[in-house]
């Protein structure tokens, strides 16, 4: 049993860690926030970066209107005929996922990202120290996949972390707080279960040998039908724990 949950954790962190090689799965929270809060200036626009939008004041309407906007932009190509239509640098720099898989998931770990800073997370990518802490980040994007996915284990962590980042000024990931409430420890059990049902659905065990069974599963009908309410979820849970 202890293999297995070993396994199936090393499934989903291999799938997570060639998606981000992708070109532009990682998203700068500073550029992203200046392009979609553009109607604001000077120190208007300051305070949206340095604190968030909701402790800089946005309302939850506007916040939501342009998560929505985020999601629509996103479900439009990843539904697409292509499964290259959207992935920046093309399948060969995701290595060991195939295509339609890899698209799936560059755009979830986007639309995840995006979201979060929506709704007032930090630098996902960077530390309270100024320091890139990949555990941590990772770690997160478990969380908000989990959540996305229906993971219980996933949405029980949401709170106590949006409790911490309430409290926090900085614009970078306390990792050290966020370690002292079992970040780590949550997101490795949320990675058993997406590992698990990744394994499920049909892929091959090892991580440079991750072939689905049937080959463009997770396209078109099928994923309109997941893309969409999983984005949704995670915006409605981010919503109701909006860092403000």
């Amino acid at each position: 049993m202890a293999d297995e949950e070993k396994e199936s954790s090393g499934v989903w962190y291999g799938i997570l860690d060639a998606a981000l090689k992708i070109p532009g799965a990682r998203v700068d929270r500073t550029n992203f926030l200046s392009k979609e809060f553009a109607k604001y200036t000077g120190d208007e626009l300051s305070k949206v970066l340095e604190e968030g939008p909701g402790k800089a004041g946005v309302s939850i309407h506007e916040l939501e209107k342009i998560a929505d906007g985020a999601i629509r932009s996103h479900a439009s190509i990843v539904t697409g005929t292509s499964f290259l239509a959207g992935l920046p640098g093309g399948i060969a720099m995701a290595g060991t996922i195939p295509a339609d898989l890899a698209q799936y998931y560059y755009h979830v770990i986007v639309i995840a990202q995006k979201l979060a800073y929506i709704y007032g997370w930090p630098d996902l990518q960077v530390d309270s120290e100024g320091d890139v802490d990949k555990d941590a980040f990772l770690s997160v994007l478990t969380i908000f996949i989990g959540i996305m996915s229906g993971a219980k284990e996933a949405n029980s962590a949401l709170k106590p972390m949006s409790e911490i980042l309430s409290k926090e000024p900085s614009r970078k990931l306390p990792v050290i707080a966020l370690a002292k409430i079992g970040l780590p420890q949550i997101a490795k059990q949320v990675a058993k279960v997406l590992g698990a049902n990744l394994a499920k659905q049909g892929l091959a065990k090892g991580i440079g040998k991750i072939v689905p069974l049937i080959g463009g599963a997770i396209s078109g009908a099928v994923t309109i039908a997941t893309y969409w309410p999983m984005a949704n979820t995670l915006k409605d849970e981010l919503q109701n724990q909006v860092i403000k």
